[in-house]
């Protein structure tokens, strides 16, 4: 059974909120896709089976929302053969030997401790928020889309308005910057 409407903001409203919030980083538009997701569960509210919970129900519109709205978003950015600022030093040539193992320099740091409760953490979200706030647009919204929304390879390539081979190289250097970043703000090791 659905509660009543009138309660749904203060029910759901912060959750939805964080989350579309952490999908986005644009307080303004998760707001404005929390809106949208509380109007269309009341005009959707008599198809409402209770077969999940009513916050896993708005949470699967948000997600829909956050969908349409990154790929709105993305056919308003033009990207180009060669967008600006992507290159750097993520170049393999610059990352791998002659053989194809890390530089030493570059080599993936050890996080410690389990993945999946750092994860979970507050200190790990805020990282991973601020980490995405530093990544190019396109880059952060493949990361978004194919990583934490988990929409499908090809869909996220379409949703991109990009070919797959591209938005592969777009994941490589968010993975890339994103694990730099990381190291740097959360895992540095600490000083002795």
């Amino acid at each position: 059974m659905i509660s009543d409407p009138v309660t749904w903001v203060d029910a759901h409203g912060d959750r939805l909120f964080r989350y579309a919030l952490s999908r986005i980083r644009d307080e303004r538009a998760a707001e404005d896709l929390v809106q949208e997701t509380l109007l269309s569960a009341f005009q959707s509210r008599g198809k409402f089976r209770g077969e999940s919970s009513e916050l896993t129900w708005m949470t699967g519109i948000l997600r829909n929302k956050i969908f349409e709205h990154l790929r709105r978003q993305t056919r308003e950015v033009p990207l180009g053969p060669s967008l600006e600022g992507e290159e750097g030093d993520d170049r393999e040539a610059d990352l791998f030997d002659s053989t194809g193992h890390w530089k030493q320099a570059f080599a993936p740091a050890d996080w410690g401790g389990e993945p999946q409760k750092k994860a979970e953490s507050a200190e790990f979200s805020a990282a991973l928020n601020s980490c995405l706030d530093a990544l190019t647009p396109s880059v952060a919204r493949a990361f978004v889309l194919r990583e934490m929304e988990g929409v499908e390879h090809r869909a996220c390539a379409d949703a991109m308005g990009v070919p797959p081979g591209r938005l592969a190289v777009l994941l490589y250097r968010a993975r890339l910057r994103l694990r730099r970043c990381l190291e740097r703000s959360l895992f540095a090791p600490e000083a002795a």
